[in-house]
C-alpha cells in the first residue's frame, strides 16, 4: 500500500513530464510508422513504456529519498540531511530547512538560558534579602542603644537596597529603549556625583577613593544607565579591597583634545584576578576564584557593565594582576555623530 501511495505521488508531482512524454512518445509511433512501409506498433510501444517505468521508478526512489530527507529535517533528526538528496533545488529546500532549525534551537537556548538565568539571579537574591531580614530582626531584638546595632541594620539594608535595584535593572534591560535618554554630560562631574554616593560604603570598608583629572570632559551617554554602570565597578572595587587601600579614578579627555573619545579608569589596589580568570569576568554569573571566598559575589555586577556599556555605544575593558588590583576603563565617544552610528537606540 505504501509504495502505490508513493507511486500516486509521484505520478502527481511528474504528471507534466509524464504527459508531455506519452505526447512525444505517440508522436515519434506516428513518425516511425509512416516511413515504413508496414504499421507495427509493439516494437516502439514497449521501448516507449519501458523508458517510461524506469523514469517513473527513478523519480519514485527520489521522491522517497526527499520525503525521508523532509521527515528527519522537520524532527531535527540531524542536520545536513540535503546530502540525502541529489537534485539542487531539493538540497537547498532541505539546506533552508536546516538553517531554520539551527535559528529557532539557537533562540530557544538562549532563551532557556535567560530564564534559568534570571531565575538563580532572584533565587540567589530571595536568599540575600531573607538573610538581611534575619539580621535586621535579630538586631531589632537586642533592643539595644549601641550604635553597633545601628550600624549592622544600616548595613544590611544597603545591601538590601543594591539587591532590590540589580533586579530592577536587570528586568529593564529587557526594554531598554524605553528607559534610554542620551544626553551630553561631564563625565568628571558624573564620576565625582558616584563618589560621593557611595562615601557611606568607602568609609565602612576604610577604602580611600582619588579622583585624578580636572576639567569639563563631556560625552555622550545616559546619566542612570552610566551611573549604574559606574556604581558596580566601584562596589567591586570596594568588596575585593582590604582596608586602608585606594581606588583610583581617572578621567582623561580622548586624542586631540577630546574630539575623538574619552575615559574613565577605576583602578583599585585589591587582590586582583587570576590570569585564567580574565577572558570569564564578563560572563553572567561567573565569580571566579575571588567569588568563590566570597559569600554575597554573585557574578553579575561585571556582566551588567559589559551589556550596558554595549546597548549604550560605550566600550568597557579590564586589565587585573594577581596582588597588584584590578582596572577597568569605560570608553565614551565624544562626537555625536559617531556616538549616533555606534548606538542602535538613536
Amino acid at each position: 500500500m505504501f509504495w502505490i501511495r508513493l507511486l500516486g505521488r509521484t505520478l502527481n508531482s511528474e504528471r507534466k513530464a509524464v504527459i508531455f512524454y506519452l505526447i512525444n512518445t505517440a508522436a515519434l509511433m506516428l513518425i516511425y510508422n509512416m516511413l515504413l512501409d508496414t504499421f507495427n506498433t509493439a516494437y516502439p510501444l514497449c521501448v516507449a513504456l519501458t523508458i517510461l517505468v524506469l523514469f517513473v521508478v527513478s523519480r519514485a526512489f527520489a521522491l522517497y529519498r526527499f520525503e525521508e530527507a523532509l521527515h528527519d529535517a522537520k524532527f531535527g533528526v540531524e542536520a545536513g540531511s540535503e546530502s540525502a538528496v541529489d537534485n539542487a533545488k531539493e538540497q537547498r529546500v532541505l539546506s533552508t530547512i536546516d538553517e531554520i532549525h539551527d535559528t529557532y534551537r539557537d533562540k530557544l537556548t538562549e532563551m532557556s538560558d535567560k530564564l534559568d538565568g534570571r531565575n538563580a539571579l532572584f533565587s540567589r537574591f530571595i536568599h540575600n534579602m531573607k538573610t538581611s531580614v534575619a539580621v535586621i530582626e535579630l538586631a531589632a531584638a537586642k533592643q539595644s542603644p549601641e550604635a553597633g546595632v545601628l550600624s549592622d541594620i544600616a548595613a544590611e539594608n544597603e545591601k538590601l537596597k543594591a539587591s532590590l535595584e540589580q533586579s530592577l535593572n536587570l528586568l529593564r534591560l529587557d526594554e531598554f529603549s524605553n528607559d534610554y535618554v542620551p544626553e551630553s554630560l561631564d563625565l568628571y562631574a558624573l564620576v565625582n556625583a558616584v563618589i560621593n554616593e557611595k562615601r557611606r560604603e568607602f568609609i565602612y570598608a576604610g577604602i580611600y577613593p582619588k579622583l585624578r583629572g580636572g576639567g569639563q570632559v563631556y560625552v555622550y551617554t545616559d546619566r542612570k544607565w552610566c551611573t549604574y554602570m559606574l556604581d558596580q565597578i566601584i562596589t567591586n572595587a570596594i568588596k575585593y579591597s582590604e582596608p586602608g587601600k585606594n581606588v583610583y579614578f581617572e578621567v582623561t579627555a580622548g586624542a586631540d583634545g577630546g574630539s575623538e573619545a574619552a575615559s574613565v579608569r577605576i583602578r583599585d589596589e585589591g587582590e586582583g584576578i587570576a590570569p585564567e580568570d580574565l577572558p570569564r569576568v564578563f560572563e553572567l554569573f561567573f565569580t571566579g576564584r575571588n567569588g568563590r571566598s566570597t559569600p554575597n559575589a554573585t557574578g553579575i555586577g561585571l556582566a551588567m557593565v559589559k551589556h550596558i556599556a554595549k546597548r549604550l555605544g560605550h566600550e568597557v575593558s579590564l586589565t587585573s594582576a594577581v596582588g597588584e588590583g584590578t582596572c577597568v576603563t569605560i570608553s565614551f565617544l565624544t562626537k555625536l555623530q559617531d556616538y549616533r552610528k555606534s548606538n542602535p537606540f538613536l
